[in-house]
């Protein structure tokens, strides 16, 4: 008999990029079992930001999906406050995502807003912490705030509290690898800006990535030394 072990598996920032997301998770093929973390920015800069949204509420995989709220989810979401907020959006990748819905505002249907209103700001295991942005290292996870969750960069990142490590996105990785820490892994390699999604599996260290040409590749993260600040 052959033991098949479920796996936790994050994906990094999308942003648009249907086709990346679509080849990634073929090569890695979520099955029953296997939980998927979105770790949020679905929208902005990329070609597809409506397509992405289609796709993750159709989610054609067995496995279990957990989608969390990147900072581009928080600004979409402003962008109905006012003109203001609306500028602001439209100046950090909101053209893109108003083209994908035929350059109008009134034709982002109510599903979507209300997908993006589910997302969580955190996804925690016994040994894994997940987020877009970071985390305040000294402040139990109940005690975060959601939206500077989302904002925080891994540059400023230091081990938390709990001990346990952290996955995050948001800031990009121009290397086109993750980048650990020791104690966080950032995962966002730049896939609307000519890079690769990551989808990272913390357990082994596994990685793949996709790009919007239709390649693909694969690795294995070097343990950093445990600790650090």
């Amino acid at each position: 008999m052959t033991l098949i072990l479920s796996r936790i598996l994050a994906i990094g920032d999308v942003h648009g990029c249907l086709e990346s997301l679509k080849n990634l998770l073929a090569m890695v093929s979520p099955a029953s079992g296997d939980t998927v973390i979105m770790l949020g920015d679905y929208v902005d800069r990329g070609p597809d930001s409506k397509g992405v949204i289609d796709y993750l509420l159709e989610w054609p995989w067995e496995a279990e999906p957990i989608f969390l709220k990147g900072n581009h989810e928080i600004i979409m979401e402003e962008a109905s406050f006012s003109a203001e907020h609306l500028q602001y959006w439209c100046q950090v990748g909101g053209l893109e995502t108003m083209a994908s819905y035929d350059a109008k505002f009134l034709n982002i249907p109510k599903a979507h807003w209300e997908f993006i209103a589910r997302t969580r700001p955190f996804y925690e295991t016994e040994e894994v912490i997940y987020v877009h942005g970071g985390v305040v290292a000294k402040k139990a996870m109940r005690k975060q705030d959601p939206v500077e969750l989302a904002w925080r960069r891994f540059p400023d990142a230091k081990k938390h509290l709990s001990g346990k490590l952290v996955v995050c996105g948001h800031t990009v990785q121009r290397g086109g690898k993750p980048s650990d820490k020791g104690h966080t892994v950032c995962i966002d390699t730049a896939a609307c800006r000519g890079g690769w999604l990551t989808c990272f599996e913390a357990k082994s260290r596994r990685y793949w990535q996709a790009n919007e040409k239709g390649k693909t590749r694969k690795g294995v993260l070097k343990p950093k030394k445990k600790g650090g600040k």
